[in-house]
């Protein structure tokens, strides 16, 4: 979670998606998997991400496909 002096530098910095990243990077702590994530994301690698989402549900037996279809009608995206 953002504490407050986080959101006030994200609002005065030039960029809020890196002030997210680096946020998200000081919680994540020393998972590999996670900063490996967020690495991509920085460099804004879809496909790289797309393929650790789909790994990954395939570790848990989950369907991908299902998976991603479930978050677009919570979020109401078509």
């Amino acid at each position: 979670m953002i504490n407050p002096f986080q959101l006030m530098q994200m609002l005065r910095s030039g960029s809020p998606q890196q002030t997210i990243l680096d946020s998200m990077r000081q919680q994540s702590g020393n998972n590999p998997v996670i900063n490996n994530a967020l690495n991509m994301a920085e460099k804004n690698d879809m496909q790289g991400l797309e393929k650790l989402a789909r790994n990954l549900c395939k570790e848990k037996n989950i369907n991908p496909d299902e998976m991603i279809n479930s978050i677009k009608q919570k979020l109401g995206v078509r």
